[in-house]
């Protein structure tokens, strides 16, 4: 856009909708992304009634959660995606921090798994991650991801 003294207008930066609104979209435009993904991807994503309710959870209901874990994936990933490729490890793997413990990294399961990458006192063990009373590497992010990738 080009202002009467020659001057460029600023683009206008973020998301095309009004900040409450949520759209929704028809199974055929999931489907076409899918597609998308599959061709630059190892992994088959598929699409199907479980994918669906969770996409409208976290597109959704849980929003807020799903704009946090968005924020911490920019922090995260790019130490993720280091890892794994210095491991040969396909780097859709960095989801897996999502799933286990959306990106928190003091994240408890009841089973007592804990961190970012859900590890269990024992396997945590096995790839040098110390914990004791005063300190849990579980929780550390980088020895956490070192671990995973070598798990």
């Amino acid at each position: 856009m080009v202002s009467g003294g020659g001057e460029r207008a600023p683009e206008r930066s973020g998301p095309p909708f009004p900040p409450d609104f949520i759209p929704a979209y028809a199974d055929s435009v999931y489907l076409e992304r899918l597609r998308r993904m599959n061709n630059a991807s190892p992994f088959e994503f598929v699409y199907n009634g479980w994918v669906k309710s969770y996409i409208e959870l976290y597109g959704n209901r849980r929003r807020a959660l799903t704009e946090r874990m968005l924020g911490l994936g920019e922090l995260y990933f790019p130490y993720f995606e280091e890892e794994l490729d210095r491991h040969n490890i396909p780097l859709e793997l960095k989801y897996l921090a999502v799933i286990e413990s959306a990106l928190n990294p003091v994240a408890r399961s009841r089973a007592g798994a804990g961190g970012i990458w859900q590890f269990m006192y024992q396997t945590g063990r096995m790839y040098g991650l110390q914990t004791t009373s005063f300190v849990d590497d579980r929780n550390d992010v980088r020895r956490a991801t070192v671990a995973a990738a070598r798990h």
